[in-house]
C-alpha cells in the first residue's frame, strides 16, 4: 500500500502541474508559487485515497472523486477559478481512486 501511495501521488502531482506549464501568470514567481502549491496539493490526494479507501472500506473511485474535490477548494476559492480546479481535482481523484481498485 505505501508503495501505491507514493507512486500515485508522485504521478498526480507530476501530471496536474505538467498541465500547467502552458499557462500564463502575471509573474515568473506567481507561476512557481502555483505550480508549487498545486504540485503539493496533488501529491497529498494521491497519497491518501488508496489508504483512505482501504481505511474506510470504501470504494476508492469515491473516495478519489470526494477527496479530490476536496482538496481543490481551497485553491479554487484563492484563485477564483473554480472550475478548472476542481474539475483536475476530481479527475485526478477517479483516475488514482480507479488506479487503486485495479491494484487492490
Amino acid at each position: 500500500m505505501l508503495t501505491f501511495a507514493i507512486v500515485a501521488g508522485l504521478l498526480a502531482a507530476l501530471v496536474d502541474t505538467g498541465v500547467m506549464i502552458p499557462l500564463e501568470f502575471p509573474t515568473a514567481e506567481d507561476k512557481r508559487e502555483a505550480m508549487i502549491a498545486a504540485f503539493a496539493d496533488r501529491a497529498v490526494l494521491g497519497f491518501v485515497v488508496g489508504p483512505v479507501a482501504a481505511g474506510l472500506g470504501v470504494n476508492g473511485i469515491v473516495v478519489g472523486v470526494l477527496l479530490g474535490a476536496a482538496a481543490s477548494v481551497g485553491a479554487a476559492v484563492i484563485t477564483r477559478t473554480w472550475a478548472p480546479i476542481i474539475g483536475m481535482g476530481v479527475v485526478t481523484g477517479l483516475i488514482v481512486g480507479v488506479a487503486y481498485e485495479l491494484v487492490f
